[in-house]
């Protein structure tokens, strides 16, 4: 039976055996709990615990790791170089130094990586369909669990997006959870009517902090991913059920033989809108019936 260590930022929303990796699993020939098991661990926002979280899983008698990104990977490989680590929502893997090459990674990282700069410029004009008017936006960032500078692509991504729409950006820096509250204040004070949130072990771990801030300051907030989820008014990223089989697929190809090393880099190719209904109407806001048909998801 193989053992699948997984490390998280945030607790798994489906529990162990359900869900559309599960799925993709079984119809590969996997059987949860005959054929393999899963042991999760969760993060949060204290990446420097990965190290021990991983000796505790390897202990536990772990063949394969699956993390979230380029963070937690890199804090599994100081404990291990042998062990395959896969990475499911990974940024530039080869500018981190964890894969040689998108086509033959070597070393013991495979998995999926998610260069998608062009989202914030996608994120300014969905949230400028629901707002015409819209010409202020604040981007809430937390670089204390990444490398500095590892926005900056997206940041100029977003100003040159944000300038072709007429938007003005603020950018302050939030170098813990405990800065929440004051950066909001200061998007409010600063006449910021929305904001666009860019994911991190940081944020994720706070998300629906993050949300309910947004909805108590009247700001529509949008993420690539689970913060509508959380209560705030938009999701726009990659489509998660899309990375669960392709994870799967990675997987298969491990317990099968294959090494970390020699399994290409794979990029996810569909996306996925889902639009917050029961928080638009509580900040006043009609979305305008052509998104609507867009969306994937409404909740309601």
């Amino acid at each position: 039976m193989y053992r699948i260590g997984s490390i998280n930022d945030v607790v798994a929303p489906t529990p162990v055996g359900q869900g559309p990796f599960y799925d993709r699993m079984r119809e590969l020939g996997w059987v949860y709990g005959r054929d393999y098991l899963v042991e999760r661990r969760v993060s949060g926002d204290q990446v420097e615990r990965i190290p021990d979280l991983a000796t505790e899983l390897i202990r536990w008698g772990a063949d394969v790791f699956i993390v979230t990104g380029v963070p937690q990977a890199q804090r599994v490989q100081q404990v291990t170089r042998t062990l395959p680590i896969v990475s499911w929502t990974a940024g530039d893997l080869v500018a981190s130094g964890l894969v040689v090459s998108l086509t033959r990674p070597g070393g013991n990282v495979t998995g999926l990586q998610m260069l998608t700069v062009h989202l914030p410029g996608k994120h300014l004009s969905l949230l400028k369909e629901i707002i015409p008017r819209l010409s202020r936006v604040g981007i809430l960032r937390s670089e204390a669990d990444y490398p500095q500078g590892v926005f900056d692509t997206y940041i100029r991504e977003a100003e040159t997006s944000a300038k072709a729409l007429g938007i003005r950006l603020q950018v302050p820096a939030v170098h813990s959870n405990a800065d929440f509250e004051a950066t909001f204040g200061a998007f409010r004070q600063e006449g910021a009517q929305a904001i666009l949130v860019l994911r991190s072990p940081v944020v994720v771990a706070h998300l629906k902090t993050v949300a309910d801030l947004a909805l108590m300051h009247r700001l529509p907030a949008i993420c690539d991913a689970f913060i509508a989820e959380s209560g705030g008014l938009m999701s726009y990223g990659v489509n998660q059920t899309e990375i669960s089989r392709s994870l799967a697929e990675i997987i298969d190809k491990l317990f099968r033989g294959a090494k970390a090393g020699d399994l290409p880099i794979r990029q996810p190719t569909t996306f996925w809108l889902t639009i917050n209904l029961k928080t638009a109407k509580a900040l006043g806001l009609t979305i305008p019936p052509s998104l609507l048909q867009r969306a994937d998801q409404v909740i309601e």
